[in-house]
């Protein structure tokens, strides 16, 4: 959670974010300042985006306004993929963009409020939930864009090794080496706001040499759908145990086996199960097997991470057989009163068990949500000793803290590992924010990843490397060790460096010094957005993005690399098209940053200001667009915006106005247009605006359109949703008799329609995003009539999802005749004049995994019509793709 504040005559504005993002810093503030932008502060309850109210960060997160595991029978996904499949193709290619480097440290792009560049992490990559190595090889999962594999050392390229199976997010890998076997565990399972079920598990044999996975290799049937995994865990004894967000399940490893079904172990809450609106009831996060026993005693964690009666530890001495789980209170330091996520590790030779767990008491606190490492040398009921809390491992070199006012483990349920050195049972990593290290067994640490440089004495921006050694991205979340490697996974890829304290080396703070990036080719990068815009170094057209975690991207026409002129999470965009210097960028709750030059700067001036929305209450990444056939009101040069929160809001200046305007005026130049309820219960999440073609320049003739859902978050407790629009001369609410109760994800006006009264609406469903509940079902696409009436505005819905796959919808725009329809599995096409009964839908080129020029079977989160011909896709997981308009 982040909190990110200016002050301006006394005024106090805040947003309250999770995950990564930036902090600016009040204006005025001299360029090299030791109290530069914070990427996370303590994440306490504050104001979120302006009035709506004091929210925690557990309450913020907790809300169920993602889908919830649970919504998604099994089978589901199979069905969805077989009938997408099946589908007819087009002949479209899909070219991915974001194919180069993406190096978040380029000295030319370090603006000092708005950029990361400088603080360490090198080039970067998308989030890594899952690791493996062996036999010289490393296996590395995104966490929305499947599995890579590249030889273990420096160098070598990854490459994409799941494209051809049902899902690509990942909970876990292990790679058995003397068999060469790679077991793939689906669905990410650290129940974050961008994390998607999964599909099973998979196994893949001769791991190092086969081209991939395939549906043959999934173990058992389709009874792991809609879970996601957190870890799969071996007892030696013939059994492979996963730890899901529904339940402890069981497998043999018998090969000839392989086909039968996973055995259900044990559900803290068997009623949560078919009950959608208690989705974290069920969660078990990891499994200990007592080396020694031969696999009979088993240990468990089972807990939602802001706390629930069913919270703690679950023992069996009989092997895990189903209804032998009891619950068991853990003796010595742990408080079994307040049992948070937990993670396991065990030394080679068994005598040396530990522990990392999270606090939900913390969480809600608003303090550090680490309750401890722990350390058992007496088996897994202890006595378990604290060998390290939120404050000893602050004191180890850590770069967050009291300074940043973000301590150690404030994300313990979400950035979290242990694992033990298999030559020394003392030598342990943990990882949370940043990657620690004991070779003592906790009695002293060392920061060997700091979360970031800024703030160290080391720091230098006018030194292209920043001055520091170069450090790993911040928020991990796997670890692997082979070949006297050790192997991180975290927001923004992987990064190895030497095992053996004798090999490796630190600097005087104990601060690594020798990390391996391993990013230039891992390509698992997770887009919100794309936008583009002609590039005026007159070399072709600039392509820029908001990303999980990893800023603004920027890839300049003709360039060799991406960069990054915007630090902390990206949310949407918009690029001027005749100027691919200009954008604007969202941070989080419509806390909108502008540039007019790409962002470049030395880190001397600044090239970025803040143009924040003063909305009451907005979506994480909530909705901004152009208005389509626009202009400014001063220079005419770019098009006005809209944006939504609470509130329509819009700008009529967009990229005129300046920094100057913007330190004068709380309001940023926005000024609000219709509000959808007092209470700030609702909030927009589609929008679409077009100018009168006739007076491009007049705001009082502009067109609105706004998909919104509710209440608060669009969460599942008294979930609502409509679309109001300002056609007619006033707004209104139009009627949604008939519509899925589910999100609606995008709506968009008909270009071809001169007079606005023709709309597309999208529904989203199923994923791990957004709430299904109620409604759920296969209708996703509706075309919307308008008329006017005697008393306002009427509407006659036709539903286009005739043969549409049961896939969420998450995006539509119409190019020419044809209306297309972006989707959790891919990209849609059909003619928008078709009638339901006479609907084709195709698929946008060939199936995933067909060849080098298939869009990758994840979540496509904008499409984006751009003048250089192309349809751009923004996935969040594989990167932007894009596509000739001609071959839809």
């Amino acid at each position: 959670m982040v909190v990110g504040q200016r002050r301006r005559g006394g005024v106090r504005r805040a947003a309250v974010a999770g995950f990564a993002a930036l902090v600016t810093v009040a204006a005025g503030v001299p360029a090299y300042a030791d109290d530069r932008p914070v990427k996370r502060p303590k994440p306490v309850a504050g104001v979120h985006a302006g009035q709506a109210g004091i929210k925690t960060f557990a309450s913020q997160e907790a809300a169920a306004r993602m889908a919830p595991y649970g919504a998604v029978a099994a089978g589901e996904y199979s069905d969805a993929l077989a009938d997408l499949k099946g589908l007819r193709g087009t002949d479209s290619r899909w070219y991915e963009v974001t194919d180069k480097a993406y190096d978040a440290d380029d000295p030319n792009y370090r603006d000092p409020e708005f950029s990361n560049s400088g603080g360490g992490a090198g080039v970067v990559a998308g989030r890594v939930t899952g690791l493996a190595a062996g036999n010289g090889w490393t296996f590395a999962g995104g966490a929305n864009g499947g599995v890579f594999r590249k030889k273990l050392g420096n160098g070598g390229t990854w490459q994409p090794i799941s494209d051809g199976i049902l899902a690509l997010s990942t909970g876990d890998l292990v790679y058995d080496a003397k068999a060469d076997t790679l077991w793939y565990a689906t669905g990410e399972a650290n129940t974050g706001a961008t994390s998607y079920a999964g599909a099973g598990v998979y196994r893949l044999r001769k791991a190092s040499t086969a081209r991939g996975f395939s549906q043959a290799d999934r173990v058992g049937g389709d009874e792991l759908e809609s879970r996601s995994i957190n870890q799969l865990k071996f007892d030696g004894a013939g059994w492979v145990y996963a730890a899901t967000s529904r339940g402890l399940w069981r497998h043999s490893t018998d090969p000839t086996r392989h086909n039968e079904r996973w055995q259900l172990l044990f559900l803290p809450n068997p009623a949560s199960d078919t009950d959608i609106t208690r989705p974290y009831d069920n969660i078990i996060n990891d499994v200990l097997i007592q080396p020694g026993t031969h696999g009979k005693t088993v240990l468990i964690n089972a807990a939602w991470r802001s706390g629930a009666a069913y919270n703690g530890y679950y023992l069996s001495t009989s092997g895990g057989q189903p209804g032998s789980f009891t619950r068991v209170t853990l003796t010595g330091d742990i408080n079994n009163a307040d049992v948070g996520n937990a993670e396991f590790a065990t030394s080679a030779d068994g005598e040396h068990l530990y522990l990392v767990q999270s606090s939900p008491a913390g969480l809600a606190a608003g303090a550090s949500a680490l309750a401890g490492v722990y350390h058992s040398t007496n088996g897994v009921l202890g006595p378990w000793t604290r060998i390290a809390d939120s404050v000893k491992l602050e004191n180890s070199g850590s770069a967050i803290g009291a300074f940043m006012d973000y301590p150690p483990g404030v994300q313990a349920w979400y950035n979290n590992f242990v694992e033990v050195d298999p030559t020394n049972p003392r030598h342990v990593y943990v990882g949370l924010e940043e990657v620690y290290e004991t070779e003592d067994a906790g009695a002293t640490w060392k920061t060997i990843g700091p979360y970031w440089n800024f703030g160290f004495p080391c720091y230098d921006p006018s030194i292209p490397s920043g001055g520091c050694p170069s450090t790993t991205h911040a928020d991990q979340h796997s670890i692997a060790i082979s070949g006297g490697t050790v192997l991180v996974g975290n927001d923004g890829g992987v990064y190895s460096r030497p095992l053996a304290p004798a090999a490796s080396k630190e600097d005087s703070a104990g601060h690594a010094t020798d990390w391996t990036n391993h990013n230039a080719t891992l390509r698992t990068l997770q887009y919100y957005s794309v936008g583009t815009g002609r590039d005026p170094n007159g070399r072709g057209w600039a392509v820029a993005g908001g990303l999980q975690d990893n800023g603004g991207s920027l890839l300049r026409g003709g360039a060799r690399k991406m960069v990054s002129p915007f630090g902390g999470d990206g949310g949407d965009i918009i690029v001027n098209p005749r100027n691919g210097c200009q954008i604007l960028d969202e941070y989080v709750f419509l806390a909108l940053w502008l540039t007019t030059n790409c962002g470049q700067s030395d880190g001397s001036t600044r090239a970025i200001f803040d143009v924040t929305v003063p909305d009451i209450n907005a979506r994480f990444t909530a909705p901004f667009r152009a208005i389509r056939g626009s202009k400014n009101v001063r220079d005419g040069a770019s098009e006005r915006w809209v944006a939504g929160g609470n509130s329509f809001w819009r700008h009529d200046l967009a990229f005129a106005y300046t920094p100057a305007e913007a330190a004068a005026d709380d309001a940023n130049g926005w000024q609000p247009l219709y509000t959808l309820d007092s209470t700030g219960a609702r909030l927009i999440v589609g929008m679409d605006a077009v100018a009168d073609p006739a007076a491009p320049a007049d705001p009082a003739k502009d067109t609105y359109l706004a998909a919104w859902c509710g209440q608060a978050n669009c969460n599942s407790a008294g979930f609502t949703r409509g679309v109001a629009t300002n056609w007619g001369g006033s707004w209104t609410e139009l009627d949604m008799t008939g519509l899925p109760n589910r999100y609606p994800n995008a709506v968009t006006f008909d270009p071809n329609d001169p007079t606005n009264s023709t709309i597309y609406l999208v529904f989203n469903g199923f994923n791990r995003r957004f709430i299904e509940g109620p409604g759920a079902g296969v209708k996703h696409v509706y075309r919307g009539q308008l008329t006017k009436t005697a008393t306002g505005v009427s509407v006659a819905w036709t539903d286009l999802s005739v043969g549409f796959p049961d896939v969420p919808a998450t995006d539509v725009v119409v190019v020419g005749d044809k209306l297309v329809v972006g989707t959790d599995l891919g990209v849609l096409v059909a003619d928008r004049r078709a009638t339901p009964d006479r609907i084709t839908w195709r698929r946008v080129g060939a199936n995933s995994g067909a060849s080098k020029y298939a869009l990758p079977l994840t979540a496509v989160f904008d499409l984006h019509v751009s003048g250089d011909g192309n349809l751009y896709a923004a996935t969040h997981g594989r990167g932007i793709w894009k596509t000739p308009l001609k071959s839809l």
